[in-house]
């Protein structure tokens, strides 16, 4: 955690306690031998190992890994002073970042490495895990793609409940053990969720609204010119 503390204090960006939690619990890493992870991946992802495994195209980055974003892309000196810490990829390459909104608050974007513009998805870390957890409940149709059952989807979407319910703001907290409680009696195969779109909506309800504007982004390779 000493490092990514480091790296959010050079970024000038305050860590939201429940990512600090998360980091210093080891629930965002993928072990000391990531190859010990991907043999026994699919176990891991239904345990909840490494938290938000229930995500769709998300992998979690370490502290080395986002100094490298920072140093060599997502600087203030190439993206028009703004400031980010990247905590996730994409495939991709695409980065999650926290970043300062314009209310003084801790945002989440989702910077894209081959676009012009970017924008806020959610209005703190808090909101962006939440949002994650309700939208995966809604829609586990890229754990099919992975080769998991409907049951095992739903599983893996309950552990990751589980996991993170605890560190979120008690709102939160109510949201999902609604989302548990109106579950679907079967998971509906062949629409890929465990909850109905009512229950979807009412959810997503509690999330408060992002006011920021779309940014400008350089792109990765225009930052080498500089």
């Amino acid at each position: 955690m000493d490092a990514f503390s480091a790296l959010a204090d050079a970024s000038g960006i305050t860590l939201p306690a429940m990512l600090r939690q998360l980091i210093d619990a080891g629930r965002t890493g993928y072990g000391a031998d990531i190859e010990a992870w991907r043999t026994d991946r699919e176990a891991r992802t239904l345990a909840a190992q490494p938290v938000l495994s229930c995500a769709y195209d998300l992998e979690w980055i370490d502290a080395k890994q986002a100094g490298e974003f920072i140093a060599k892309w997502l600087n203030p000196a190439f993206q028009h002073g703004r400031r980010f810490l990247p905590f996730a990829q994409t495939g991709a390459g695409d980065a999650y970042c926290l970043t300062p909104l314009a209310n003084g608050d801790i945002g989440v974007a989702l910077v894209w490495h081959d676009r012009g513009k970017s924008r806020i998805e959610a209005a703190s870390f808090a909101a962006f895990v939440y949002e994650i957890l309700v939208r995966s409940a809604a829609d586990f149709s890229h754990l099919l793609d992975d080769d998991f059952s409907p049951a095992e989807a739903v599983q893996c979407v309950a552990a990751n409940i589980e996991a993170l319910g605890v560190y979120l703001p008690e709102a939160m907290r109510a949201g999902l053990e609604r989302v548990l409680a109106d579950a679907l009696p079967e998971p509906d195969d062949e629409a890929a969720k465990m909850i109905n779109d009512e229950t979807a909506q009412a959810a997503l309800a509690l999330l408060p609204e992002v006011e920021d504007a779309a940014f400008a982004v350089v792109a990765r390779w225009e930052c080498r010119k500089q």
